[in-house]
Formats: C-alpha cells, structure tokens, sequence
C-alpha cells in the first residue's frame, strides 16, 4: 500500500455500497447522507451508481447528477 508523504500507514476499509432494505436496493454515495433508492433490484441500483459516476467524472455537480437519477426513475418504464 502506497502512503502519501508526511502520512501514516493506516488501515482503509471498504463497505458495500448496496442495501437491501425490505426487499427494495439502496445505493450509498459519499455526497448524500441517506442512501439513494429504492430500486426493483441490485442491478438497477447499480446501473444508478454507474451513471451517476459518470455523470460526475463529465463534470457535472452532485446535485445535477442526482437529479438526473431521480428523473430517470421517475419516467423509467417496469
């Protein structure tokens, strides 16, 4: 594991980033306290995650990129 200079080597853990919650998926995203969702299923949210990651390496702000997974929802046929 590399360190950054002036660090110390410390511990990082990894923690999934779908729940499911009364059969519904949820997304956990470091810009949101809550969970995004809920989805009909895992690969649904991770779809979700998936383009809000690009919307934000495109640049877009977390706001607009949460915007735009909340319209997609919305109008998304089952």
């Amino acid at each position: 594991m590399s360190v950054r200079k002036g660090e110390k080597e410390s511990v990082h853990f990894r923690s999934e980033r779908f729940e499911c919650i009364n059969g519904k998926w949820y997304v956990e995203i470091r810009e949101e306290k809550k969970p995004i969702g809920p989805f009909e299923s895992k690969e649904k949210a991770q779809k979700a995650a998936e383009a809000y990651a690009k919307d934000i390496l495109e640049g877009r702000s977390p706001v607009s990129a949460l915007s735009n997974q909340f319209i997609s929802k919305a109008f998304s046929t089952k």
